[in-house]
C-alpha cells in the first residue's frame, strides 16, 4: 500500500501576502522587462540577504492595462513596497510603481484593487 506524502499544517507555513501594482511609464513595458525591474530593485535596495528573506515572486502582470501583482512573505511587505518605490526607469524608459494595495490572497487583491482594471 502506498503512503500518503505528508504536508506542512497551515500553522507552520510561511504566510505571504500580496501586492497589486501599477507600472506608470512612458511607454508601455513588457512582462519580462517589469519582472526584471522588480528583482533588480529587490536587490539593490534590500540586499542579496534581504530578497532570500522577504522571497518577492513575481505573479502576474498585465501589459494591457500595466498593472501586476507581486507575492512577498508577510514581515517584509513594507521593505518591498518601499524598494518598488525606488525605481525611476526600466531599459533607459522613465517609471515608477505605483502599490494599489495589499492583500493576503490574490482572489481579494483582485476583487478590491484590480477589478477597475479588468482583472477577473
Amino acid at each position: 500500500m502506498r503512503e500518503k506524502p505528508k504536508y506542512l499544517p497551515p500553522t507552520l507555513r510561511e504566510k505571504h501576502r500580496y501586492i497589486a501594482f501599477q507600472l506608470i511609464g512612458e511607454r508601455p513595458f513588457r512582462k519580462d522587462e517589469v519582472k526584471k525591474a522588480i528583482w533588480e530593485a529587490s536587490l539593490s535596495t534590500l540586499g542579496v540577504l534581504g530578497s532570500a528573506k522577504a522571497k518577492p515572486w513575481f505573479i502576474r502582470f498585465d501589459e494591457k492595462s500595466q498593472t501586476g501583482i507581486v507575492r512577498v512573505d508577510r514581515k517584509h511587505v513594507e521593505e518591498l513596497r518601499f524598494a518598488l518605490t525606488l525605481v525611476t526607469e526600466i531599459n533607459g524608459s522613465k517609471a515608477i510603481f505605483r502599490t494599489l494595495g495589499v492583500s493576503g490572497t490574490i482572489k481579494r487583491l483582485k476583487r478590491k484593487f484590480l477589478a477597475e482594471f479588468g482583472w477577473r
